[in-house]
């Protein structure tokens, strides 16, 4: 049997993880990007122990701590309001901070040493062309111009607003928690003030700001609470009085000096959603595209990564002994999948719930599980491990 040619729409972690691994042993892929090249902010940054493993496997850590491109070692930390720490069942959680563009024109590099992969820049999917049940093609648009893509299998990695989502499935889940606003400062000028931890410090009725330092010298501060958090971004005095007494010195005075009109800024329209299906036939969705993720527990980027280990592992399983690549493969995808995503989104869930708490009920809480678990550890939530089956290292 041929080997299947195989088109990606989406180059962010999904897409450009699950390209590398099929590239590297053979297969031909496509990738279709909607945007002109990877330097997109506000995007995840924290590798967690889940995936960390899987990714030295297939030698991506290594080349980007060299290059300057990850910090390794990053702990997570919680706290009760600004100063108080707290401990989650599980203990520590450690990982690694990646620049996120830096990530993805390494696999764009790897990837590019071989004839029988393509990447299109500012070409994005628009609907499904299907023979019959199956999809055959994708039409895209590029600058203007309308095209037809075609394929003998094609991923879906573009996120939660991919218009081919959009003409193809349902959701069976659809959760709307508080919005958040992420800010990004540059320092540049005082590096020594930058966070080594990821920080998490919740303030009560909703209000949560995570502080976490980029591989740029640069501090990306995320700031969650009700209300309407777009206004709240252009009003400046507003957003002074919300934002600078939740951050401790000596931070606070360097952030209320940069804060400005000028302060890059984004607000993300926080959504928990899952598809009822994750395919059809000739096509399958992995990633936010099939299951959207909320920042809380910095769960999405590792979730979609490895979504698409899974999915690299069931394709080339299937070429190697000669299969069909038809739906029962990409119902095994789901079927491994499913569990993980429908367990993290309910402990999403939980945790919007209790960050909405009042923060005298947040720190007896705490106080309260803090007493449990010095009587008797409370293991948290094991992943099952997923690993890159047919690595090859470089």
């Amino acid at each position: 049997m041929p080997t299947p040619s195989i088109v990606i729409a989406g180059a962010g972690p999904a897409g450009m993880v699950l390209a590398y691994q099929l590239v590297e042993r053979g297969v031909p892929v496509r990738v279709l990007e909607q945007h002109p090249d990877f330097e997109r902010e506000f995007r995840g940054e924290l590798i967690g122990a889940s995936v960390l493993p899987a990714l030295e496997q297939l030698d991506l850590v290594a080349p980007l701590v060299e290059r300057g491109l990850a910090r390794t070692d990053v702990e997570r930390r919680m706290f009760v309001g600004a100063s108080r720490r707290v401990t989650l069942p599980g203990g520590t959680e450690r990982g690694a901070v990646i620049s996120q563009p830096g990530f993805l024109a390494l696999l764009h590099e790897r990837c590019s040493r071989h004839p029988h992969y393509r990447l299109d820049f500012r070409t994005t999917a628009m609907r499904a062309i299907r023979e019959g049940e199956r999809v055959v093609a994708l039409e895209t648009r590029r600058e203007g111009t309308t095209d037809r893509v075609t394929g003998d299998l094609f991923f879906v990695c573009s996120g939660r607003n991919s218009k081919v989502r959009k003409d193809l499935v349902t959701l069976e889940l659809d959760e709307k928690p508080d919005d958040t606003l992420w800010l990004r400062f540059d320092l540049a000028d005082a590096p020594q003030a930058l966070p080594g931890p990821v920080e998490v410090h919740m303030f009560g009725g909703g209000v949560v700001v995570v502080l976490s330092a980029t591989t740029r010298s640069r501090l990306q501060v995320a700031y969650s609470a009700p209300g309407d958090l777009g206004a709240l971004r252009k009003d400046l005095p507003r957003l002074r009085e919300a934002l600078l007494p939740r951050i401790a010195e000596p931070l606070r005075a360097l952030l209320a000096a940069k804060l400005d009109e000028k302060t890059e800024s984004q607000v993300l329209r926080v959504s928990i959603d899952r598809l009822a299906r994750w395919h059809v036939p000739g096509l399958m969705f992995l990633g936010d595209a099939a299951h959207t993720m909320g920042p809380a527990g910095a769960q999405g980027l590792n979730l979609a990564i490895r979504d698409s280990i899974v999915a690299a592992n069931h394709v080339l399983d299937a070429i190697a002994e000669g299969r069909a690549i038809d739906d029962g493969v990409l119902a095994a995808i789901e079927a491994e999948r499913r569990p993980e995503i429908e367990a993290a989104q309910s402990g999403q869930l939980r945790a919007y719930r209790m960050v909405q708490k009042p923060l005298v009920v947040q720190h007896l809480m705490f106080t309260m599980l803090g007493a449990v678990m010095k009587v008797k550890p409370i293991p948290g939530v094991v992943s099952a491990p997923v690993q890159p089956k047919h690595a090859t290292r470089t």
